[in-house]
């Protein structure tokens, strides 16, 4: 092989014109090369770019791939060609495999449909719970209307365009699906699928005018606690069907995420050390906990209060589901979305706000800010949660308990029989 440091369009065409006797290899840097070939019967040369590599050390078999023909590749594209395939090398990447990927891309693009399928096939339905749930979604609301767009040509206006179709009768859920395909098109970034990056940076307000925080509701936001009240005294007349009574019961004492006690085993209640551990794959934080070092697990305390009604279920429905039956998370949240109206308030308000309805209450009996994130089982950010591996147990058991007096004061028309941690 002929080595040259001086490769350049003025070398390639004269040696393209001369001819030669005998086919020759002419190297320019970083195992790329151009072979010349003397054509039968006629004048000049053929010349073709030639990569020559090891996927390993010097034992390792020589690869060759071949790049095109010069003129019609010039030297600065056969540069930039060999540099991507030094990349995938430095990446542990055969270029031949990687090369083959992108003709594949290029004859048939990948749809927008085809992204989505392939996140949830490849990612979701090994990392999230809902995998099913966001299937369902992107097949009614984004498939029918962009589905078979190719993804590379996919803009903003196309999936915003889409979701606000539906987005007048279900702005939450709006909300929801964008932030799904969001986190679909970042995991396809990262596996070298190509997308117009502005699609990441749509905002919520995009899709739904009405922003989500103007519809959270807390059911504690005056004196009279009038809409919690109205809630438990329903509870406690026992006119529903008894899955969501124990549901919403529930709920409202541990301020716990509706899929944490939908997919509760009966298995992670321990009434020896009077705790409920929700295991990592009930956890939506769980990945952020992990990569502290942490289990992901959640630990809450079982208040005395409600001890014996969390003994009989799991009497009920030993081995399996602590309320009896696994419903689906679309089923769930459609009962809870009506409760409101059946309760007659004004003012719509869903499960999940009794969350927020939790969290402000133990707030408000001076909880320390610490205990209520844990028992929300909400991950810890900065150096904190880096470093604090504690459950608080201890100051989650007396905050729930201070909150169970002060739901059996509700239930009892009492409103100030419960002191303040702290005063």
């Amino acid at each position: 092989m002929t080595a040259t440091k001086n490769m350049n369009d003025t070398r390639l065409k004269s040696l393209a014109k001369k001819r030669l006797d005998k086919q020759q290899y002419i190297a320019d840097s970083g195992g790329l090369s151009v072979r010349v070939t003397p054509r039968k019967g006629e004048s000049g040369n053929n010349l073709n770019w030639v990569f020559r590599y090891r996927l390993g050390g010097r034992d390792t078999p020589r690869q060759t791939l071949y790049f095109g023909k010069y003129p019609d590749l010039k030297l600065a594209a056969a540069r930039e060609k060999r540099d991507q395939c030094r990349a995938w090398i430095a990446e542990g990447k055969d270029p031949k495999v990687q090369l083959q990927i992108q003709l594949e891309k290029a004859l048939k693009p990948l749809t927008v449909q085809e992204a989505l399928t392939k996140w949830i096939d490849e990612y979701a339905a090994k990392e999230r719970v809902n995998a099913a749930k966001h299937q369902q979604q992107f097949n009614v609301w984004i498939n029918p209307h962009i589905g078979s767009l190719p993804l590379e040509e996919l803009t903003k206006h196309h999936l915003v365009n889409a979701i606000k179709k539906r987005a007048g009768r279900y702005p939450v859920a709006a909300g929801y699906v964008l932030r799904n395909v969001q986190q679909a098109l970042k995991w396809l970034g990262d596996e070298d699928y190509d997308f117009d990056q502005s699609l990441l940076m749509i905002k919520g307000k995009a899709v739904d005018a009405k922003q989500q925080a103007k519809r959270s509701q807390r059911l504690v936001e005056d004196d009279s606690n009038q809409r919690l009240v109205d809630l438990l005294n329903w509870l406690d007349a026992g006119r529903m069907p008894p899955y969501y009574r124990n549901l919403l019961s529930l709920l409202i004492v541990f301020g716990a995420r509706t899929q944490e006690l939908r997919l509760a085993k009966t298995s992670e209640f321990n009434f020896e050390t009077g705790v409920w551990t929700v295991p990592p794959e009930h956890n939506k934080t769980r990945k952020k906990d992990q990569k502290k070092g942490k289990s992901g697990e959640i630990k809450r305390p079982i208040p005395n209060a409600i001890a014996p009604m969390l003994k009989a279920l799991c009497e009920a429905h030993k081995g399996g589901y602590l309320l009896g039956e696994l419903k689906k998370p679309e089923a769930v949240s459609m009962w809870g979305g009506l409760v409101w109206k059946k309760l007659g308030h004004e003012e719509k308000w869903r499960l999940h706000d009794l969350r927020r309805t939790t969290a402000t209450a133990l707030n408000d009996l001076g909880v320390a800010p610490h205990v209520v994130e844990s028992l929300l089982g909400h991950s810890i950010q900065g150096v904190a949660g880096i470093y604090n591996r504690s459950h608080y147990l201890p100051e989650k058991r007396e905050a729930l308990d201070l909150w169970c007096a002060k739901l059996e004061g509700l239930r009892n028309g009492a409103q100030s029989n419960v002191v303040k941690l702290g005063a």
